[in-house]
């Protein structure tokens, strides 16, 4: 076993929302590497009878001090030797937040940064970068509903390109609709007219963008896609919805009953947060208002969010730091990270994925995926040896537990258990209807995981010796067999044996025979 690294500094990081005080520790490394250690939050509600008075109540002022003195022995049970908060819509709204922001330095020795509405938005931005991959070729929306405000973001991988924050918060909301138990028609009506009010302006500007996505983060989301997901017989992600996907047809039979049950029957409903109960009336009315207005058929949810925007600033700009998020996807970075994490031999990881997405290219006619297949391949193929932390013996089972319980930031539970199903059949035996995680799987990703795992098979072994001989892979059919020609100067009988060996997954997966040849290299750059 590996000596623990010794962190360059542990940071607590602060998010004092309307609702919910959140407590990130963690543990800053070199090369900007940061490892979540602990998470905490406490239900506060500050906002709760004085958000839309501009006050925080006596009762929810002690209650959020209490909370940060809890957050403060928490912190210094852990070492942590940096905190950084930050206030948003209940504080910065609030005539007294400068009496609150005075007494949490006092009594809990932590300095509030309270900030406005649109650097609010940047770092949720930032957060959300850092928890699901924004396409390269696509503007997308991110709405993160908070209790006091409502942000949106358009953006890009690459940058923001509109910022706004609407004090449109669901506990705005409700204090200002105090919905009947279940609510009724007028009160839904009521609750849209406050929306349009205040978003019909920001709705215009959005549709000048061209977005096919909402990306939702905040707990209002996290709520409903945990419903969706039980809804939809996939409860084994409820736990962690991070990158979960549904469309608005899902969205709307799962609205549909909420906005017709009573309390008691939401607080029943599998994947209902108690502490949301209330407040997703006022979510899901808003999150039909802009998937109708604007025409947007996919939500995708993000568990990453402004705290988590609060710590990639801080390893941007408060550290002396040369930092590029889009040099390499934020994906890949949480890969790599576990790839040293684990000590696995990264060259023969890296030529491993080159020969299978070689390969994948070459078959594009017979498998018709897209880039989302190809990156799950490229990740698969880079993690299919780190079972051997564990033991050699058995490392691709190994290699399965450890994907599935890694957290690898940027992944939904979906995307993992499909990486894992692709590294557990790297070797050995094939998948059957014994095999647990393999029949989570709806049947087309059964077929994908056994065409991927297939190829990984001939990529792994067509590098068997780790010597890195192999330079590329083409596919081409003769008659009825598939022939791939594996190019490389030296012999590789000895690859090319070891691969022949253990084409059967592929064949069975793609219903043709194979014949593995050595060629001369082709010159790629022409």
């Amino acid at each position: 076993m590996v000596a623990a690294r010794a962190p360059l500094e542990t940071l607590g990081v602060i998010d004092l929302g309307t609702n919910t005080f959140h407590l990130l520790i963690v543990e800053i490394f070199e090369e900007d590497e940061s490892q979540v250690k602990e998470k905490f939050k406490e239900v506060v509600k500050l906002g709760e009878g004085g958000i839309n008075a501009g006050v925080i109540a006596p009762a929810a002022f002690e209650r959020g001090i209490a909370a940060l003195v809890r957050f403060r022995r928490i912190m210094d049970s852990r070492g942590v030797t940096k905190a950084l908060a930050c206030g948003t819509s209940a504080l910065r709204g609030a005539s007294n937040a400068k009496a609150f922001v005075e007494k949490a330095s006092e009594q809990a020795g932590i300095e509030i940064r309270i900030i406005n509405g649109n650097e609010e938005a940047l770092l949720i931005y930032k957060g959300v970068r850092r928890g699901v991959q924004i396409p390269y070729d696509e503007e997308v929306l991110l709405v993160d509903i908070g209790g006091g405000s409502v942000e949106f973001i358009v953006a890009d991988h690459a940058q923001a390109k509109l910022l706004r924050s609407l004090k449109l918060g669901a506990a705005r909301l409700l204090e200002t609709v105090r919905p009947d138990d279940p609510i009724t028609p007028a009160q839904i009506e009521a609750t849209r007219q406050l929306i349009s009010l205040q978003l019909d302006p920001l709705i215009d500007e959005i549709k000048d963008f061209d977005i096919p996505r909402v990306i939702g983060s905040s707990g209002s989301f996290e709520t409903l896609a945990a419903l969706v997901a039980y809804d939809n017989q996939q409860g084994h992600v409820a736990d962690n919805v991070n990158g979960y996907r549904f469309d608005y047809k899902r969205f709307k039979k799962v609205m549909r009953k909420l906005l017709s049950s009573t309390r008691a029957e939401r607080l029943a409903m599998s994947g209902m947060d108690p502490a949301r109960v209330d407040m997703i009336l006022m979510s899901v009315i808003l999150v039909d208002y802009v998937l109708d207005r604007v025409g947007i058929e996919q939500v995708m949810v993000s568990s990453y969010a402004l705290k988590e925007g609060i710590l990639q600033d801080y390893l941007e700009t408060g550290r002396d730091r040369q930092h590029d998020a889009t040099e390499r996807s934020l994906r890949e970075q949480a890969v790599r990270v576990m790839l040293r994490r684990y000590e696995a031999e990264i060259s023969h990881a890296d030529q491993t994925a080159k020969l299978c997405l070689d390969l994948f290219d070459s078959l594009h006619e017979r498998h018709g995926y897209g880039e989302e297949e190809r990156e799950l391949l490229y990740y698969s193929s880079l993690l299919h040896d780190i079972g051997h932390f564990v033991n050699r013996s058995g490392h691709h089972k190994h290699g399965q537990y450890l994907v599935l319980n890694s957290g690898l930031r940027g992944f939904s539970t979906n995307e993992l258990l499909l990486i894992s199903n692709v590294v557990r059949y790297h070797r050995k035996s094939p998948p059957t209807r014994e095999h647990f995680h393999y029949n989570l799987l709806y049947k087309e990703h059964k077929d994908m995981v056994r065409k991927l795992a297939g190829i990984l098979r001939i990529g792994d072994n067509l590098d068997r010796g780790h010597r890195h001989l192999v330079q590329g892979l083409r596919a081409r059919t003769e008659g009825t067999r598939l022939v791939i020609e594996v190019e490389a100067h030296q012999t590789v009988d000895l690859e090319i044996e070891s691969a022949r060996l253990n084409t059967g997954l592929f064949e069975e997966a793609f219903g043709v025979e194979v014949d593995l040849r050595q060629v001369k290299p082709r010159d790629r750059d022409k």
